[in-house]
């Protein structure tokens, strides 16, 4: 595709003739549909999530799988991207925004695969953010506005031992195992936290969002 826009842009200014340029064919593997989620089972994932985050042998387990579950709600609901934007998060990172009518959104700054940006999380993610908040005695000494005023440098998604998790992506695979969720009907791809991403897009477009406004989302 870019060799091709090269020799595009060489036609337009004169440097060669159309008898000149070679073809070039694309024969790459056809893109698959990436796998989401219905409304249903997002319901299931929801409620199977809060029974399945007090469980695990291990006290890591236990604490890794009660991160999982306020992690999967952040995530659902604000179309940030798994991984880098959002283990990069840190509480300076999350403000309060009030729009023209006086409404109070939360408001995230990211940094990942397209630069420095800002998004607007549903009114849902502010009591995953105060449960993990809970968790931190030097956090939970202010009130939640009193924290994010504070620009605090701890990381947002850290284990309640103050540890930065690993392999979310498998503790994730394995609930959806136990849950029967792993595949769906839109993808024979198993799913995955990215899934996520997708499911966001998914219900706002269906609730009447401006695609061109969830796009800069």
């Amino acid at each position: 595709s870019s060799f091709n826009r090269i020799f595009e842009v060489a036609k337009d200014q004169g440097w060669i003739v159309k008898s000149q340029i070679p073809v070039l064919k694309n024969k790459g593997r056809k893109s698959q549909t990436r796998p989401t989620f219905s409304f249903q089972e997002y319901r299931l994932l929801h409620r199977r999530l809060r029974e399945w985050c007090k469980t695990g042998v291990r006290l890591k387990t236990q604490m890794k799988r009660e991160l999982l579950r306020d992690y999967v709600l952040i995530l659902s609901n604000t179309g940030i991207r798994h991984g880098t934007e959002m283990m990069n998060l840190k509480w300076k990172h999350v403000t309060w925004f009030e729009n023209e009518k006086g409404e109070r959104f939360i408001q995230f700054t990211v940094s990942g695969k397209t630069g420095n940006r800002q998004l607007i999380g549903r009114h849902s993610v502010v009591t995953p953010l105060k449960r993990i908040q809970s968790r931190f005695e030097e956090l939970n000494s202010v009130g939640f506005d009193d924290l994010l005023k504070s620009k605090c440098e701890e990381y947002v998604f850290r284990l309640s031992d103050g540890t930065i998790p690993k392999q979310l992506d498998k503790s994730f695979t394995q609930f959806l195992e136990k849950c029967d969720l792993l595949y769906g009907s839109t993808s024979e791809n198993p799913r995955t936290l990215y899934s996520l991403r997708h499911f966001y897009a998914t219900y706002q477009l269906f609730n009447g969002r401006n695609i061109h406004k969830l796009a800069i989302q």
